[in-house]
Parts: structure tokens; C-alpha cells; sequence
């Protein structure tokens, strides 16, 4: 019965060939670049390490606000996404040096129709005039705060590209950014994995650098009001070096009382900074780079063989069905 119908299935043979060709064949390959890193954990217990072994996961006992499993939502920010805009870029054949955003707007590569549909989106919608924003009080406000549909469609498509993981088991994040020139993708996904150790950086010693510049102004406050007091003493014993008089007597000693009052408060200020400088030590994350960023050799996909064998069969199987329910109501 199927035997006999074999030109139907060449036919749609034939026609899933040529969608193939039409549709999976110019879509331009892309590349993949991976870096992984291990950032050091705060607020752990001996409790993770127990769940972790039986693949559990961690225990949620860490005091840091910004753990790894928000760093996805963490990059997929616009403020996050939007900071990428500027990023100098370089393609692989050394032809176009420009920013990551002027690249992905008028460089980038893409099958036929899709730049066809861009063409005709671009075509159809209203330029927009640049608006000026001020926040409350006439603060300014994130560059995302206001986005031009260019600068909308740009950022999402960034967000497309780069893909997170982060292993409860073994503390690993992973960043993958895809992109149709191997360097590029390269030069991103190595950007990205610098901003984010520096975000978790500043976020995590925050605290102890605002301490460390307050102990600081103590620090050299009270520096300079003991080295006044102490040049005042200093004279004073000076000029009055040859004068016995009680009065004479009694000043000494109280500026001397207040030199080594002032030494003392300075002295303290200088224990104080110290502590500051070892805490904002302690505070400062450590992240480990598993695996750095590498200009990728092979493109990552599509896989147009396997797509269109997967269409193929699709077209077979559909043709199979189609005679067998022809035949049953006949």
C-alpha cells in the first residue's frame, strides 16, 4: 500500500529539500565562546558541603543578597545589558573595528528574510526624537531608563545571546555568548565575565569601602590635629625654655596634656584604619577562572545536515499518515 504511493513521498521529499535549501541553508553559522568561573562563596556551612555530596544542592544560609543563582537576572538587566552597547569590538578578518552595538545594528549577519523583515519593519516604524530625562530632583536616571526601539531590539538581542549555569553542586558558573564571528563572540563573553567579577566585587566590599573611607578622614583628621598640637608644644617649650615661673609651668603641661591626648586619639585612629584595610581584605571575593575566554575554531550550529534529515523524516512520516488515513476512510 505505501509502496505504491512512492511518488508521493518523493514529492514531499523534494519539497522538504528545497525548504531546506530555501529556509536552513542561508541562515549564516555561529559560533560559541564559554567561560566558567568559580566565585567564592560567603555565609557557607558545613551544611552545603553535606547536601552537595548527595547532589541536593546548597542550603539558602548565605548572607550575600546577590548569590550566584541571581546572576542570570543580574545580566540580563537592561543596565547590564545596556553597558554593553559601547564595547569595542573587532570582526575575525580584521575588516571592522566599531562598537558591540553599532556591529549588531548594521553588521550583522542574517538569512535573507529575516533581513528582509527588518528591512520592512525598519521601513514601516516612526523615527523617534531623542528625549531628555532628568529623575526626581532633577537626578539623572539609568542610560535604560528610556530606549529608542533600535536600542530596544539591540538589547534583546543581546540577551539572546548569552546563555548562564550555575552548578549547585559544584559552585561552577558558566557564560556562553553566541555570535556569527568567532572573535566577536569571544571579546564579549570575556567582557561580560570581567563585569561581572567587578560587579560582584564592588557589591560585596561596598560596606567595608565606605568604612575605610571614613576611617580614613578620621585618620588624617586627627593626624593633623596632633601634629598642631605638637608643633604649638614644640614652640612653646622653645620660647619658654629659660622661664621658671609657675604660670609658664602650668601652660606647658597643659599643652603637653593635650599633645599626648591628641597622640592617643590619633593613635587609636591609626589601629582603627588598619582594621578597616584588613576587613576591606576579608571582604574582597576571590573568583577563580576555570576556563578563560578562547576564539573558538568550529561554529556551533546550525546544524543544516541534521535539519534538514530531521525535515525529511518529518515529511516522510506526515506522507505515511496522510495515506494511511486516506485509506481508512476509503
Amino acid at each position: 500500500m505505501l509502496l505504491k504511493r512512492w511518488r508521493l513521498y518523493v514529492l514531499w521529499m523534494v519539497i522538504a529539500i528545497v525548504f531546506s535549501l530555501i529556509f536552513v541553508f542561508p541562515i549564516p553559522r555561529y559560533y560559541a565562546c564559554q567561560v566558567m568561573l568559580a566565585p567564592e562563596a560567603t555565609g557557607s556551612s558545613g551544611m552545603n558541603s553535606i547536601l552537595s555530596s548527595f547532589g541536593l544542592g546548597e542550603a539558602p544560609t548565605t548572607n550575600d543578597a546577590i548569590s550566584p543563582n541571581l546572576y542570570p537576572d543580574l545580566m540580563k538587566s537592561k543596565d547590564f545589558i545596556v553597558s554593553m552597547f559601547p564595547v569595542e569590538i573587532t570582526t575575525m578578518d580584521g575588516e571592522l573595528t566599531t562598537t558591540y552595538y553599532d556591529y549588531l545594528l548594521n553588521h550583522s549577519k542574517n538569512s535573507w528574510y529575516m533581513s528582509l523583515i527588518g528591512k520592512l519593519t525598519r521601513m514601516m516604524k516612526s523615527k523617534k526624537s531623542d528625549v531628555n530625562v532628568s529623575g526626581m530632583q532633577g537626578k539623572p536616571v539609568s542610560p535604560s531608563f528610556i530606549l529608542t526601539e533600535d536600542e530596544y531590539n539591540i538589547a534583546n538581542a543581546i540577551s539572546g545571546k548569552i546563555q548562564y549555569n550555575y552548578d549547585k553542586k559544584t559552585g561552577v558558573v558558566s557564560v556562553t555568548v553566541n555570535d556569527f564571528d568567532p572573535l566577536v563572540c569571544a571579546l564579549i563573553v570575556d567582557t561580560i565575565s570581567n563585569r561581572l567579577q567587578d560587579f560582584i566585587m564592588d557589591y560585596r566590599t561596598k560596606k567595608a569601602r565606605n568604612d575605610l573611607e571614613y576611617t580614613q578622614r578620621i585618620y588624617d583628621q586627627t593626624k593633623a590635629d596632633y601634629e598642631e598640637s605638637n608643633e604649638r608644644y614644640v614652640a612653646a617649650v622653645d620660647a619658654n625654655w629659660d622661664i621658671v615661673n609657675e604660670t609658664a609651668k602650668a601652660r606647658l603641661e597643659a599643652m603637653s596634656n593635650e599633645k599626648t591626648l591628641k597622640y592617643q586619639t590619633f593613635s587609636a585612629a591609626a589601629q582603627k584604619l588598619e582594621a578597616a584595610k584588613a576587613k576591606l581584605q576579608e571582604a574582597t571575593p576571590v573568583t577563580t577562572i576555570l576556563q578563560g575566554a578562547s576564539v573558538p575554531q568550529k561554529p556551533a550550529g546550525p546544524k543544516r545536515v541534521l535539519i534538514t534529515l530531521l525535515l525529511m523524516f518529518m515529511a516522510c512520516f506526515g506522507c505515511t499518515i496522510f495515506i494511511i488515513a486516506q485509506n481508512k476512510n476509503t
